[in-house]
């Protein structure tokens, strides 16, 4: 941390500063970023969202990290260190992001192909002191995503996502609501006094290991209020949509992930070992329902390549301060990278340490991930973490990438930051 001022409601962040440490650092403070971070906050840095953009937690109020930053200090190619916002006025704090032209703005998102984060200066809000979960099973995606488009239009969820019954049985980051009495421990100290505190864990022991399997989707909703009367209209409202949709179920998932959010990460492997790999896309929230369609039937059109070479599917839902995201990921069985040890350890991975190469898998998941993202560019789905990952400049319009080049070769004239990214060739 550089600085944290309660008062003007911001606080300075170098890049290197994980998520979870961001959020220790304001604990008892009564405010929150906006966006806290990433469900990998625990390894996921600052820097990393800025360059990528990101959003989990908070962001179904206060959207991507990119709407809650008030300035970045960066590196340029020619050694120059500049400040944005109006943290780079003489003699002026960095409290807010518009002291003239937006140039904050270009620095996120870039993937690093503009310049390097050193920090950022990131708004502070009133940490929610009226909160309430929710949770609804549901008899297809698109009821789902039904609901999630409806519900938020009332922006009363913090953090909120949605899940097949394939994600719940394939993803090892899926927390089991009875793993232990870490959880039991989280999930009481979380709680607003120990005779609530003994309801909410009495809640989660009693709920079925398995309760995340009994409907083809299920939502995990986070909601706040501005008081107790808001809260439980908002409560109210969101029931009232949920069931209308689906069917209300227990709300275990949504607790436990938020009396501990930032958890070891475990979800770059299947529960059995299975290589994963997703692929997204955000889209207008009007849009969610045709998105559903037309993705079943994109995979539905490739079940024969699918089916040969034993590949999962499974899904993820956001809102995103009124934008849907949509993440389908894969799950192959092939063999373990030293990036899969690094990260999750060589004790958590050693059970498939031996698995042989299966490139032909590989090669099916990434035609599979190719075809995809055409459909998504199709529907007028946008990108986060683009890199060279994800189609850029095939979809600008001329002018608008023309602008960006420019920008590329005034900030980084040879061309030496992250070279190649988002397809700048300079």
């Amino acid at each position: 941390m550089i600085e944290v001022n309660v008062a003007d409601n911001y606080i300075t962040l170098e890049s290197g500063c994980t998520w979870a440490q961001v959020h220790q650092a304001l604990e008892g403070k009564g405010v929150t970023t906006g966006y806290w971070g990433p469900l990998s906050g625990i390894n996921a840095t600052v820097g990393g969202a800025l360059s990528q953009n990101s959003a989990f937690f908070g962001s179904g109020i206060h959207g991507t990290v990119a709407n809650n930053v008030l300035g970045v200090t960066v590196l340029l190619a020619n050694g120059e260190i500049v400040t944005t916002g109006s943290g780079g006025r003489i003699n002026t704090k960095p409290f807010t992001r518009y002291a003239g032209p937006d140039m904050t703005g270009l620095f996120l998102g870039d993937t690093g192909a503009l310049g390097l984060k050193l920090a950022a200066t990131m708004k502070l809000v009133p940490e929610a002191k009226d909160q309430d979960f929710l949770g609804f099973g549901f008899k297809d995606m698109k009821s789902m995503v039904l609901a999630q488009a409806e519900m938020s239009y009332l922006y009363a969820i913090a953090t909120s996502f949605g899940i097949d019954r394939s994600k719940a049985i394939n993803s090892a980051s899926v927390n089991k609501l009875a793993d232990g009495p870490k959880i039991i421990g989280n999930v009481a100290k979380a709680a607003k006094g120990w005779v609530q505190g003994v309801k909410d864990v009495v809640s989660v022991v009693t709920t079925g290991e398995n309760y995340l399997t009994e409907h083809e989707c299920s939502l995990h909703l986070v909601v706040e209020g501005r008081s107790p009367q808001d809260l439980k209209n908002n409560m109210e409202a969101l029931r009232d949509i949920g069931n209308k949709h689906g069917v209300e179920i227990s709300n275990a998932a949504a607790r436990v992930m938020r009396s501990k959010p930032f958890n070891p990460v475990r979800g770059m492997l299947g529960s059995d070992g299975q290589r994963w790999v997703p692929i997204h896309s955000v889209f207008p929230m009007s849009e969610a329902a045709r998105v559903v369609a037309a993705n079943d039937a994109y995979f539905e059109s490739q079940r024969a390549l699918i089916d040969q070479h034993g590949i999962i599917l499974s899904y993820l839902t956001m809102t995103v301060a009124g934008e849907f995201f949509f993440e389908p990921a894969f799950y192959w069985t092939d063999e373990i990278t030293p990036l899969h040890s690094k990260s999750m350890g060589e004790d958590v991975v050693a059970p498939w340490i031996s698995r042989k190469a299966n490139v032909e898998a590989r090669e099916a998941v990434a035609t599979l991930r190719k075809g995809i993202q055409s459909v998504y560019l199709g529907l007028g789905g946008v990108n986060w973490q683009i890199a060279r990952d994800y189609p850029f400049k095939e979809v600008q319009k001329s002018p608008t990438w023309a602008l960006l080049s420019a920008l590329k070769t005034a900030v980084d004239p040879d061309g030496i930051m992250n070279p190649g990214s988002l397809g700048l060739s300079r």
